[in-house]
């Protein structure tokens, strides 16, 4: 096929969709049923006709219908890949024309489809942004705070020695069901989880309500959610709780020393060492955590100064993602994710799925203008990585990554990486006070 002989129209229906029409000349199309035919009648078996004898208007009888449909994928997929290559266009979603027009030798065969592209911009003023963050210090407060975590965190569980309640502190097996205007919340129900009373980590009204309840006991009591509970199908609701209480448990908290610390594994021999490990562990979150806030600065700062459409089937993508993300932190967390109404959680993450989307298109456009690459060797760093957090051979992962088609995606991750670093190396980054910096915005 010769790319004068295609004729393509293309119409912009915004500024990330594109309409082509495109004509396949009737001498390509009959050409291709040609060979079509050709092909099929050396392997035919038609009764009657020893194998690669058939006519073939007998093969037209028998076969017609499946000649067309892979004459049409064939004219759609060839005439397609010109028609994008002739507009200069990068196709990031494509509709495939269906139904798929009839193919009739002699006749030009024409057909129109619809295709994402990025949005088209430049990427401007992104070098020399100024930003601010606190600088990264460790009191020893913070340090016999996280000291006492751990301490609590390696207690031992026992039924209290005496008959009596829940006391903040303790931990309870229990069951517990949601109930909204009276009717039990979709994947609001919980059996056999385990919640430490007092420690807030589910609600803390909720857990409240539990102090000085018995094993065996069976309650139910209202619970105000904030706007910002995890499930966003009862957030910002007063729900009904249903609680059957199985057990209650105390803890028997370590003394802490270097027995203690000792016996928590690793290379600690001394209290003395753990106190040293703790504190190299909370700079390095600090360090993260402000290396969170900066990047969340500098995607506010590339957004606020790009404007521009994104792909809708990006961002129902990143939703998806989303989703998923939320799906297994909700089975992490004892709740079973079955039943919710996943179409609202899309509704709900499509801003923040939006954002997503919007800020790597940035950094891409950045990287593209500053000639910045992934190379071999880099991804085979990120790969070994990979193995050794995950504690498997790095060939495995590679092959992993392999054969799921995962190496595009992590390519893509490493140049965001690399595009980033680009920005706060050259970003004039100023000290703030950690009670005014406040808390890392989320990570993009």
């Amino acid at each position: 096929m010769t790319e004068s002989a295609l004729k393509v129209e293309m119409e912009n229906l915004s500024g990330v969709k594109r309409k082509l029409k495109i004509e396949v000349p009737s001498t390509e199309v009959t050409q291709e049923v040609d060979r079509a035919y050709r092909e099929l009648g050396k392997r035919a078996k038609v009764k009657g006709f020893r194998p690669g004898k058939a006519p073939r208007s007998v093969l037209e009888m028998y076969y017609h219908k499946d000649i067309d449909h892979d004459v049409s994928e064939t004219l759609v997929r060839r005439s397609l890949g010109e028609a994008l290559k002739d507009k200069g266009l990068e196709a990031i979603n494509l509709s495939w024309p269906e139904p798929a027009p009839p193919v009739v030798a002699g006749e030009d065969y024409c057909y129109s489809v619809e295709i994402e592209v990025s949005p088209e911009f430049t990427a401007e003023d992104y070098l020399g942004l100024t930003l601010s963050a606190p600088e990264v210090a460790v009191t020893d407060a913070e340090v016999e705070a996280r000291l006492e975590e751990i301490r609590q965190d390696n207690a031992l569980l026992k039924p209290p020695a005496e008959d009596r309640g829940v006391r903040e502190g303790d931990f309870v097996v229990l069951d517990h069901q949601a109930h909204f205007a009276g009717q039990p919340v979709e994947g609001g129900k919980s059996e056999g989880a385990y919640l430490e009373v007092g420690s807030g980590k589910f609600n803390a009204e909720f857990e409240g309500n539990l102090v000085g309840l018995k094993a065996g006991a069976e309650v139910r009591f209202p619970v105000s959610l904030p706007a910002d509970f995890a499930n966003p199908l009862i957030a910002g609701k007063v729900i009904d709780f249903q609680v059957k209480v199985h057990e209650v448990k105390e803890k028997v908290v370590p003394e802490l020393d270097d027995a203690f610390a000792r016996n928590l594994g690793g290379n600690f021999q001394t209290l003395a060492d753990l106190r040293t490990a703790v504190r190299e562990d909370i700079i390095t979150a600090k360090e993260r955590e402000r290396q969170a806030y900066l990047e969340n600065q500098v995607a506010d700062r590339l957004l606020a100064r790009h404007q521009f459409e994104a792909p809708p089937s990006l961002i129902a993508q990143e939703q998806e993602n989303m989703l998923r993300d939320q799906m297994d932190r909700f089975s992490q967390q004892g709740f079973n994710p079955s039943g919710m109404d996943t179409a609202k959680m899309l509704e709900v993450m499509k801003p923040m799925a939006e954002r997503r989307v919007r800020v790597r298109l940035v950094l891409s456009r950045i990287a593209d203008q500053e000639n910045l690459a992934v190379d071999e060797a880099e991804t085979d760093a990120a790969l070994a990585r990979i193995a050794v957090n995950n504690r498997r051979d790095v060939a495995e992962i590679k092959k992993f990554y392999e054969e799921h088609d995962l190496l595009g995606a992590l390519r893509r991750t490493l140049l965001d990486d690399k595009t980033m670093k680009l920005l706060l190396d050259k970003a004039e980054i100023t000290a703030a006070a950690a009670e005014v910096a406040g808390p890392a915005g989320e990570k993009e």
